[in-house]
């Protein structure tokens, strides 16, 4: 397993599943690949797209704070995964999410602390 970080936009709102007792939220993110070279973006291929996951309080505060198009920051640990689709096994490599922000550079945020349980 290797530690990621990766900036991009979400290409969907999260997603929010049950597996058991654990509640996951999924997302995907789109990186851009084009790079800037003095006052211009020289186009790269298409984005990349990155599966990620975040769980428990984590994924809590993702899915109630971040929709399609927002611009984030991930830092997690990527991990192979897969599952059967319709032609075999369909392997993917998935971000398990440690940390989730949102990247200021073209955006503001106003940011609430949870209340701490005792």
């Amino acid at each position: 397993m290797s530690v990621r970080f990766i900036t991009g936009n979400l290409a969907d709102e999260p997603e929010v599943q049950q597996a058991g007792r654990v509640q996951i939220v999924k997302l995907t993110v789109l990186e851009n690949t084009a790079t800037r070279r003095g006052d211009e973006w020289v186009p790269g291929h298409k984005p990349l797209r990155h599966d990620v996951e975040a769980k428990f309080e984590l994924g809590e505060n993702v899915a109630a704070t971040l929709h399609k198009g927002d611009a984030v920051v991930i830092v997690g640990a990527e991990r192979d995964a897969s599952f059967d689709g319709n032609e075999g096994t369909v392997y993917r490599r998935v971000i398990d999410a440690s940390h989730v922000g949102v990247d200021l550079v073209n955006a503001t945020a106003v940011v609430t602390r949870n209340a701490k349980s005792d």
